[in-house]
This record gives C-alpha cells, structure tokens and sequence, in this order.
C-alpha cells in the first residue's frame, strides 16, 4: 500500500510543464525511491510530511480523476498513510526529500537481515555492490561508530550549518542505505541516535582499505 500511495501522490504531484520532467522507480537491495520532477508546493516541508500537511493540488484534473478512481484521497493525508503502512509493516519510517526544483524523493527502506539469518536467506553483500557515495557521505561514514547523536556527528565535522549538514549529510546516508536511526518510529526524538547499517559497514570497510 505504501508504495502504490507513492507512486499515486508522485502522478499526482510531477511538473507536466517541464519536457524533460517524469517519475522515476528505483530498486535496490536496500532501498525503494520514487521521484517525480518538480518541487513541493508552496508551504508544504519536506521534514512535516509525515505529519500530514494541507492539500496543494499541483494537477487538480489529474487529482480529481484519481480520487474518483479511489487511488487517492483529497485530504492531504497521502504522507500519513504512507508512514503508518511502513510502520504496520515493521519498515523504518520513510524519508522525503526535495531541494529546490530538482524533483521530489519518497525514500523507503528495505529492513535490515538479522545477523543469525543463514546465508541462504541473507546472502552476505559484497564491496561490488556497495553504492558508491558522495565525498560528504564518506567523512560522515567514518566518524561512526556505534551510537552517535546528529550535534556530534557536526561537531565532528565543524559543521555548525545544521541545515546544510541536513541535506548535505545525513538525508543522502540514510537515503542510500548506509546510515539507520536507533529510534525509527520518533525520528524527530531528542534522544535520536545513529548507526551504520550492516550496508554502511562494507562501505566504512572499503574506504579503510584506500
């Protein structure tokens, strides 16, 4: 449910206007993105969507006809449902992100294998398919280990920009996979803490052998 409500809010919400614009579906062993081109609306945060938000209709027509369908609802609520399937179904809270007019991310996450999981269950992940990460991703990567709070994480990196730190940082690490809260259900927690992700490991373990 969750992804289809994505996918729905994604055809609903995309720039028509633009000819190079579109919706994108990635898939990897760690994660699901939908992207559309365009923006967020006017007064519509990308960090308050999983509270829920007022209705902006960027496509109205295309909105209308959707709803008739019953593919969405007209309430602002799509961000709700989205975060509530995932928590019913055990998944880490999604993570929307938007910068500018760039295009809007919905970002799920796959949940992590157990350690005792056999390998047939859980075949191990090689460096080979460890995503390549940003040069801002990688000094974050090897400033954790075990749990770390956001204001260290910055102070370690003489960043006193939370916001670009935000964006620049943190969004893409838990975007890719490499970087997991310790309290998924309360990501706006003051005791929130980080982790690398057994993904995020391999990653820290490629850039100690360069």
């Amino acid at each position: 449910m969750a992804i289809r409500e994505g996918i729905v809010n994604a055809f609903a919400h995309r720039d028509y206007s633009s000819f190079s614009g579109g919706i994108k579906v990635e898939i990897s062993p760690v994660r699901l993105q939908i992207w559309n081109s365009g923006s967020l609306p006017d007064g519509v945060d990308a960090d308050k969507l999983q509270q829920g938000h007022i209705s902006v209709l960027r496509n109205p027509d295309i909105a209308h006809a959707l709803y008739l369908q019953g593919y969405m609802e007209k309430l602002g609520r799509c961000s709700v449902l989205i975060r509530q399937a995932c928590e019913e179904n055990g998944l880490a809270p999604p993570v929307w992100y938007s910068e500018g007019s760039s295009g809007v991310t919905l970002t799920f996450f796959t949940p992590e294998v157990a350690p005792e999981a056999t390998p047939e269950v859980a075949p191990e992940v090689t460096p080979e398919v460890a995503p390549e990460v940003t040069p801002e991703v990688e000094k974050l990567i090897v400033l954790v280990n075990g749990d770390i709070k956001r204001i260290e994480l910055q102070h370690h990196l003489k960043l006193a920009d939370a916001e670009h730190f935000r964006k620049h940082y943190l969004l893409p690490a838990l975007e890719q996979g490499v970087l997991a809260m310790t309290i998924p259900e309360k990501p706006t927690s003051s005791n929130q803490r980080y982790r690398l992700t057994s993904l995020g490991k391999i990653v820290r373990k490629r850039l100690d052998g360069q």
